[in-house]
This record gives structure tokens, sequence and C-alpha cells, in this order.
């Protein structure tokens, strides 16, 4: 079967969306399919890919050149004005499924199919509708969000009802590993510390500010309780201020933004992996990284992250330090709560955040035309 996975940033950004569309390409291929990655003209260098996967680019007008009417209009006219050079090759390739990642690339990717035997479907993750999206989803022949919770938010302002189909888990990176000696003798870690590891973007949403916090609550009757945050962010300074504030500065420790390959390392340091999110993720793939990598994990009560965790980890609700703070001791002292929980989170993912099964449940739920 011949694929084509159309979204213009999967060759200009390395977000979420766009390591998504890289991991099913690659997944697909190795399923014997045949996969276009049709993007904007490069500029990231592009993960390897397998030998059927073809990255195909195209121009396109950036964002900051239209004129300032708004985020969302100025998002549609560089998706439309990508469409208009990379939607031709969706009508004259023959392909058999087209997926789009991107509310705005609906509309095209319908437009230019018209009339082709080949189907269209949308993997949603946001929230960004506009009038008549209603109307085109129902002319797509798949549908579906990356959470339950994603879902009920489109059913509720469209009156769709998408499938559910979560994304995956990259298994060859993600896995039980040796610690990381080297991160640790720069963070200064030794054999009896207690560590709480984090690996997310640096952004306040994210909430690494309460986990320092929940560690400050703790820090006088646990001498020996660490923390070791990865990743890059804009929101950086402020937690070395607050680390700073709180007493914490030589106990909180930023290794900065980790290669992939170097997180299994990292998560096998820690005792508990803390996820204390103040925004309504769509789905939230970090902590089951954790899990499987075989630490138990923290998160808080909203948005998919819920879904992610399920009965594998201690669910918080968003901003109760107190309560964040009690987990990660009950975790760090309760040695059968930790065993049942690293347990079940490796068998959590395997079973519903593998890209493999992401793949097919999308091979599965496309409906041909006439259904």
């Amino acid at each position: 079967m011949k694929w084509a996975l159309y979204n213009l940033t999967s060759t200009t950004q390395s977000g979420g969306v766009e390591t998504g569309v890289w991991r099913l390409a690659n997944t697909l291929a190795a399923m014997g399919h045949q996969v276009d990655i049709i993007g904007g003209t490069v500029k990231i260098n592009l993960p390897r890919t397998h030998e059927l996967v073809r990255v195909v680019e195209f121009g396109y007008r950036d964002r900051d050149n239209f004129p300032d009417l708004g985020s969302r209009a100025r998002k549609f006219m560089e998706r439309l004005s990508f469409a208009c050079n990379a939607g031709p090759m969706l009508r004259g390739n023959g392909y058999d499924r087209v997926m789009l990642f991107k509310t705005y690339d609906v509309a095209p990717g319908l437009w230019y199919m018209r009339g082709r035997p080949g189907l269209v479907g949308y993997l949603s993750g946001g929230t960004e509708y506009y009038p008549g999206y209603a109307r085109l989803g129902r002319k797509l022949d798949y549908l579906a969000c990356v959470s339950r919770f994603n879902a009920a938010q489109m059913t509720k302002a469209t009156g769709l009802a998408p499938e559910v189909n979560y994304l995956g888990v990259d298994t060859d990176c993600f896995y039980p590993a040796e610690p990381d000696k080297e991160l640790a003798e720069a963070a200064g870690i030794e054999p009896d510390d207690e560590v709480i590891v984090s690996a997310v973007r640096l952004v306040a949403l994210k909430g690494v500010q309460r986990a320092i916090q929940a560690m400050a609550l703790l820090a006088e009757k646990r001498p020996r309780l660490r923390m070791l945050v990865a990743g890059q962010g804009p929101y950086k300074s402020e937690l070395e201020k607050e680390a700073q504030r709180l007493g914490l500065k030589n106990r909180v420790f930023f290794t900065g933004l980790l290669p992939q390959e170097r997180l299994a390392g990292f998560y096998a340091l820690g005792h508990v992996a803390v996820f204390p999110s103040l925004g309504e993720e769509a789905l939230g793939l970090s902590p089951a990284e954790a899990m499987a990598c075989g630490v138990p994990v923290i998160a808080s009560d909203l948005g998919g992250l819920p879904e992610v965790v399920g009965d594998c980890g201690i669910l918080v609700r968003q901003r109760d330090v107190q309560s964040l703070a009690t987990a990660i001791e009950r975790l760090i002292d309760d040695g059968t709560l930790r065993e049942r929980m690293i347990s079940g989170g490796k068998q959590r993912v395997l079973k519903l955040f593998t890209w493999q099964a992401c793949a097919q449940r999308m091979i599965d739920g496309f409906k041909p035309k006439g259904d």
C-alpha cells in the first residue's frame, strides 16, 4: 500500500507531532508499505528512515510574512501556501492512503484527493476548530484523536465522533537500562541518594517548579533527596531561581537537552519520575517513556495524562504541592508499590503505546468509500 504522510512541519521542526510522523513512517515501512513524507523546505537534520520511506519537500510562505490577523489566520495562510505547491502531488501519485496531522490541512487534503480512489485520514492532537470543520470531518475516511480526552473535546465542539488512537513510545530508545554514570558524576549523585527525575520541555506549564517546591517540603527530613531535570526551554532560569530561593541549588541539577538515546540511562538514575503538568495536554507521552524505562511515575490528573498513567502510577491534582510531596515520599518508601507500578507500567506501554500498535489501529480504522 502506498501512503502519504502530509505535514509541512515534519521537515522544518522537531516537536511531538513531527516526531510522530517520522515514527509512523518508519513503522509503516517496516510493515511493508511504501511511504512518502511530504513536508516543507527542509530546515532540520532529518532522522534516518527506512528504505521504503521517501522524503519530498515543497516550498511555502512562512506565516510571519502574512499580515498579522491573528496566529490562526497566519497558520492557515502558511498551510494554504504549502498546499498550492504540495497538493498536486497528492492528486497525481496514486496514493492509497493520505494521512493529515494538522487541522488546516484537512480541506486541502480532501480537495486534492477528490475523485481519486485513495482514502484520506486525519489524526488530531489539538483543538483548533473553525467554521465548517464538522462538515469536513464527516468527509474523511478516517478520523481519530490521540486520546479519549481530546476526542471528547472534539465531540463537544463539533458533534463528530472520532476514534482514539494513542501515539507510541520508541521502545528502541526507552527501555530498562543501566544508570548513566557520566550524568551521575556530573550531578554529584551518590549510590544512597533518592533521586527524582523529569524529562520535559522547560516551560511553565510543565510544572517542574511544583516538583521543586514539593522537594523543598521533604528536604529537611530526607537529606539524600536529589532531583535531575533533562530538557531545555525559556523557563530554565526561573526554575534555577526557584531552586536557589528554596535552598535547593545544590540538590537540583539541570542536565540540558539530552539526545533521545541517553534518556534510558537518565531515567535509570531515578527512584521516581514526576510530570506535574499545569496544562491540559492532549496526551503527554513523557510519563509513558519513563514507564517503559522501568521508573514509577507521578503525573497531574488532567488532560490525557490519566490515560497514559492508568493505574500504573500516582495521579495528583495540579498545583497541589503537598499531594505531590506525599506521592514522592510514598513511592520512595514503599518498595512493593514501586515494583507493582514498574511491572504494570512496562506492560501498559507495550500494550497501548507502541508505534506498531498505533500504525495497526490506523490501518484498521480506514473505512473504504461507500461504507
